[in-house]
């Protein structure tokens, strides 16, 4: 069952997440070490819900070897928060192949897929993407298995992310 508290670290992790990401890549200036310390907070959140169930440790886990595999930890900020919960997963938690492949393959599939058409054909992010992404992955595996702790977390990161994302657009920063 899925408690209040999973729902605010799930909400933590996406904004930490998107923050971290605007403050090496996207020009916000903060303060000195903000990136890194934002990358620590993103790793922070993340591995607490590793810690908390053991479901959504496997498509964390499986979301942060598909950044990986896409290249996308480029920077020291995003390579301490992976590490940060990839070690929290396998300190904590369990392996389930069979998940943890489904959606990995999901992830990185459509991230390569949405990563050609923003980064080589030069396309807007669409709704499709950020739908069919990580929303409509776990709400077909809730849907289905009737677990419904990993599409709220995951609709609750999303939203987080995309709302850091709307408002930094909003404030001109560059390409959030």
């Amino acid at each position: 069952m899925i408690t209040d508290l999973i729902l605010v670290y799930a909400t933590l992790y996406g904004l930490t997440q998107k923050i971290a990401d605007l403050l090496n890549e996207h020009g916000l200036k903060w303060f000195k070490g903000s990136g890194l310390i934002f990358g620590i907070f993103w790793g922070f959140f993340g591995s607490l819900l590793v810690l908390n169930n053991n479901l959504i440790a496997n498509v964390i886990l499986a979301m942060n070897l598909a950044y990986l595999a896409r290249g996308l930890l480029d920077y020291t900020n995003h390579q301490i928060a992976a590490t940060m919960i990839i070690l929290a997963f396998f300190i904590f938690s369990t392996f389930n192949l069979p998940l943890f492949f489904g959606f990995f393959f999901v992830f990185v599939v459509f991230g390569k897929i949405k990563d050609y058409i923003t980064d080589t054909l030069k396309k807007k992010k669409s709704m499709f993407f950020l739908f069919n992404y990580y929303i409509i992955p776990t709400f077909l595996y809730s849907l289905f298995f009737k677990q419904w702790d990993l599409f709220f977390v995951f609709l609750l990161h999303t939203l987080a992310y995309e709302f850091v994302r709307f408002v930094a657009k909003k404030r001109g920063i560059s390409k959030p």
